[in-house]
């Protein structure tokens, strides 16, 4: 979910924005802004674990599975059947996880039987640079430890894209929904408060936004 937002995301986290500013008259919010007034009391951004599942399948999961290596018919690893789970401040992914390492030889593969596992991997939520994301990314849980090693790094990549929120870009695109043609800078945003319990992630925040 890095780079540019696309619509499922955007939507999401706008819709997720409550504020006050929400019941202002987007023509008054357009005169504010172009008097460079901060709308500067308190919003607060919500994201329920439902809602980042539902992002990850559109996104990573579009196919009904998440490859974590490129695939060939001799070796692969991807993810299916999702779920997560949102408690104690971070974000946990579990999956079942399927893989082979074989190689080719002729028409046929040799080596790298393949298993299946289920794992759990998780991250902890966290707040820089306009940007709400994981970090403290690891393995919590895996049937089988043999493979903790070897698919470490993959998974922390994979549980990394669970949550990715530009939320300067979010706050913008919500001043300027709707008919009002502005193109608006959020020039300050302060998040006061972040906690991800109850599988929900709640981020409390100040921003300062302008027409130019």
């Amino acid at each position: 979910m890095a780079g540019n937002e696309p619509n499922a995301t955007r939507s999401v986290v706008s819709h997720a924005i409550r504020s006050r500013s929400a019941r202002i008259p987007r023509l008054l919010i357009a005169a504010l802004l172009l008097a460079g007034t901060t709308l500067a009391h308190a919003n607060e951004l919500v994201v329920t674990h439902t809602a980042l599942l539902a992002v990850l399948k559109d996104q990573a999961f579009r196919t009904g599975r998440l490859d974590l290596v490129p695939p060939t018919p001799c070796a692969f690893a991807y993810l299916e059947s999702p779920l997560i789970v949102i408690a104690k401040g971070r974000v946990a992914l579990a999956a079942r996880l399927t893989g082979r390492a074989g190689v080719p030889a002729g028409n046929q593969c040799v080596g790298g039987l393949g298993d299946s596992i289920d794992i759990v991997a998780s991250g902890r939520a966290f707040y820089r640079d306009g940007r709400i994301g994981l970090d403290d990314l690891r393995i919590d849980q895996l049937s089988n430890e043999f493979y903790r090693a070897l698919l470490t790094p993959m998974l922390q990549v994979a549980v990394g894209r669970v949550v990715d929120i530009d939320l300067r870009k979010a706050v913008r695109d919500m001043l300027v929904a709707g008919k009002v043609p502005l193109t608006v800078d959020v020039e300050e945003l302060d998040v006061s408060h972040l906690v991800a319990e109850d599988n929900r992630i709640e981020a409390t925040f100040r921003f300062r936004a302008i027409a130019r």
